[in-house]
Parts: structure tokens; sequence; C-alpha cells
């Protein structure tokens, strides 16, 4: 997640992101206010904040989670850099970022998801297992439904819709939801926005070198983003 009241910071940062083909941007924020809202709402497992943000104070809301992301502060004043570190901040970043800078602090991002990764394997493989069924409220009614009928789950202005072969539905869940739930299943995330069920892919095509499409069977196109075709092709030699 990247959060700053200045576009072009945002845009800058999405840049320079993009160039280690590693990270989905799942949400921005311009104040502290979303930027809370959105870390609660996707469960980032990166965050990027500006600490000089309209809004809620990110010292004092970040805190107050339970489970935060990793932290990355970027702003244009150093004098933040010890307050930042007290509240376990993974890097501190000074404005303009320059590439340069900002790969160091992807390597300890990467060094300390490496890390953590054994503990999150161990607790994966004790809890999760395949699903065949769902459930889903609609109109105050709890509709049960088969895994295999689920073609997509896509997000979409702001909510979650799971399309099944006849209706597409609204949720209360977000997309971090379905992922895991789902993971032990043939589903599989092709991007920020959307989870395929692999059964109804059709087609993959390439737009560009690095830059893919989606066509599932019922004709529907969704964009696949750089570094989740990487995972794929682990899946599907293409």
């Amino acid at each position: 997640m990247i959060a700053d009241d200045e576009v072009h910071a945002r845009e800058r940062l999405r840049d320079l992101l993009d160039r280690f083909e590693l990270f989905d941007i799942v949400s921005e924020a311009a104040d502290g206010n979303e930027a809370l809202g959105m870390i609660v709402a996707h469960t980032p497992t990166v965050a990027f904040l500006d600490i000089n943000m309209p809004g809620v104070s990110v010292f004092q809301s970040i805190p107050s989670l339970a489970e935060p992301p990793l932290i990355v502060f970027q702003t244009a004043y150093s004098e933040h850099a010890a307050k930042a570190f007290d509240i376990d901040a993974l890097d501190y970043l000074l404005k303009p970022v320059r590439f340069e800078r900002l790969e160091k602090t992807v390597a300890r991002i990467r060094e300390r998801l490496v890390s953590s990764a054994p503990a999150i394997e161990k607790q994966s493989s004790v809890t999760v297992s395949s699903v065949d069924q769902i459930s889903i409220t609609v109109g105050g009614t709890v509709r049960v439904i088969s895994t295999d009928e689920i073609i997509r789950i896509s997000f979409e202005n702001g909510f979650c819709y799971l399309y099944i072969l006849s209706e597409k539905l609204m949720s209360d869940k977000f997309l971090n939801y379905y992922e895991e739930k789902l993971q032990d299943n043939c589903f599989f995330r092709t991007s920020r926005t959307d989870i395929i069920n692999l059964h109804h892919l059709a087609a993959i095509r390439r737009l560009v070198p690095g830059i893919f499409t989606i066509e599932l069977k019922n004709g529907m196109q969704i964009d696949l983003s750089r570094r989740r075709a990487q995972a794929l092709r682990a899946i599907i030699d293409f």
C-alpha cells in the first residue's frame, strides 16, 4: 500500500516499485484516515507511508493495529527518523526517493519476508484445507455456493463481487479473505483486483513483452500483472 497526500509522490513511488517486479499495489491513500482504513481492509504486507499527511497521525494509528504491515516511512523532513523507528518501522526514506536508496529498502523487505516464511508455512500446513463450498449473504439469506461454480472474484468500486455461472453477487468480504480461503483450491490471484478459477481459464494472451491478459471460458478479459504472470508460469507452462 502507498499513502501520500501528494499525487506526484504516489506516482513516482509506484513507478519505482514497478521496476522490481515484486509488488502488487493493493491500494493507495491520500491521508491518514484513508491509510488506516485501507490497512485494516486490505491487510497489505508492506505499507509505504508519508508522515506529513492530513487526518489521523500515522504515529498514533500504527501502534493501535494488532498485526501491522511492514512499515516504510517517507518524508521530506529528517527530524522524524527517531520517532519512526520507535514504532519498529522497517525503513525511513527521504523525498525525493532515489531508486538506489529504494533498492536497499527492498532488500530489507525481502530479508524480513524470507525470515518469517517458515513460521507462515508451518501455520498454513495446519490451518489450510481444501473447501468445496462457501457461504455468502444475499438480501438477508445465506447462500451456499459450490466453489466449482465460481468463475471469478473481483474487487470493483470498493466492493467485492463473486461471478458464478449465472449471477454476479456482492460480498461483504475482501479479496484477501477469498485468497486465503481458497488457496488450496484451483484459484489464482491474477492482480490486486482479481482472483480466477483456473478451471474456467480459456486463454492467456501476450499483449506486449511482459504484459498479458487472461480470457475465461465465458469470454471475460482480465489483466494479468507481470509479477503474477511469473507465478502462473509455475502452474501452467506458457
